[in-house]
């Protein structure tokens, strides 16, 4: 069952200023998470362990949390 997805509104923000080139690997990498996050590598924030960053093409960085309770997917934060 794929997950809901929520985005913060900085992360909103963030996707229409990245590179149009590399906003298609983002969305990729948001749809992969929202199916299976098991599927992705990605890595914990050293300062909040319930954050997730995974890196796309271009270095950008999709910073996410796992919702379980809503079976959903947040997208915190994208960066270059």
């Amino acid at each position: 069952m794929k997950r809901s997805l929520y985005f913060a509104p900085l992360a909103t923000a963030m996707l229409r200023q990245i590179d149009r080139r590399f906003v298609v690997n983002v969305w990729e990498i948001i749809d992969l998470l929202c199916e299976d996050p098991n599927q992705v590598d990605y890595r914990s924030d050293p300062l909040d362990p319930s954050v997730y960053g995974v890196t796309v093409a271009g270095d950008i960085t999709v910073w996410f949390e796992i919702l379980d309770e809503q079976h959903a997917l947040r997208v915190l934060d994208i960066e270059e």
